[in-house]
């Protein structure tokens, strides 16, 4: 078990032992992660959920149910993170290495989230969860390599900085 700063030291574990360098090269950037780097990210697990607000009628019922972020950052605290984090290479010629969660959100329960950073340093994917450690590979589509939430509403597309 260890302790993940970027969640607030929520105790979590991999699911399999790391023994790879790169692997755990990625791990270690991971728990690098600050509380604050978990707001920056915000953008991309709002986007999340104004998406599916959106593709649900969510003012009809979901508002009412979880309540409504009033701000980007306000999200996480409809998110729980997982008890594991998988640590897994890409595919395809990818080489970096990708550290997968699966976190329970209060808006998407049947999916939840799912959440990957490339090299453990960078949130790279957010959505429900896949399988796929890329929306490039989710995707096929090589247009998608930046991006970390693809949604319904292309306005609602967000992508990161390399």
């Amino acid at each position: 078990m260890f302790k993940v700063p970027y969640f607030d030291n929520a105790e979590m574990d991999t699911i399999e032992e790391v023994l790879d360098a790169g692997a755990a090269a990625a791990l270690a950037a991971f728990l690098a992660l600050t509380p604050q780097d978990r707001i920056a990210d915000a953008p991309h697990v709002f986007a999340y959920y104004k998406d599916y607000h959106q593709a649900v009628g969510g003012e009809d019922w979901l508002d009412e149910q979880m309540g409504i972020p009033e701000a980007p950052a306000d999200i996480w605290k409809y998110v729980t993170p997982g008890f594991e984090v998988d640590v897994t290479q890409g595919h395809g010629g990818d080489e970096n290495w990708y550290v997968v969660m699966e976190a329970n959100c209060e808006w998407e329960e049947e999916h939840g989230l799912m959440l990957v950073w490339r090299n453990g340093a960078i949130l790279s994917k957010v959505g429900g969860y896949d399988g796929h450690v890329t929306n490039r590979d989710a995707y096929d589509d090589d247009g998608l390599i930046d991006v970390v939430y693809a949604a319904s509403n292309p306005s609602l597309t967000t992508r990161f900085i390399a």
